[in-house]
């Protein structure tokens, strides 16, 4: 077999090297989740635009909705993403835990989470 040596050692080689990536993979990813950020998987490992939030209508549901929820916190912007899926600025941040609350009071409201900042390693880049 092509690749090979004696006694499979450089499968061992691999798997070591792949555990070695997930093992500082994950102690890499690790930060302080953010005051007031509900506890997913996602806002633990990333930083949220402030006062950012994308929210998903249930189908036959209109703007008014978000209004509903939303706006006792102001809306500064609203932009139509498509597909049902709205990206809204409020002007007074409550946090995700908050709106998340307000979304189950909602049955127009299928869903509502933080914009994401997400950065690339710059590994990438095309100069």
């Amino acid at each position: 077999m092509k690749g090979r040596t004696r006694g499979g050692r450089s499968w061992r080689v691999v798997f070591a090297v792949i555990m070695a990536g997930l093992v500082m993979g994950s102690a890499c990813s690790q930060s302080a989740r953010e005051p007031g950020a509900a506890p997913t998987e996602f806002s633990s490992r990333q930083t949220r635009v402030p006062g950012e939030y994308l929210i998903t209508l249930t189908a036959g549901a209109d703007y008014k909705a978000i209004v509903d929820l939303c706006g006792r916190f102001g809306i500064k912007g609203t932009r139509d993403l498509g597909h049902d899926l709205f990206l809204v600025t409020l002007i007074d941040d409550p946090g995700p835990a908050k709106l998340e609350e307000l979304r189950g009071q909602s049955a127009q409201i299928k869903a509502i989470q933080p914009n994401f900042v997400y950065r690339s390693s710059g590994r990438d880049r095309v100069q």
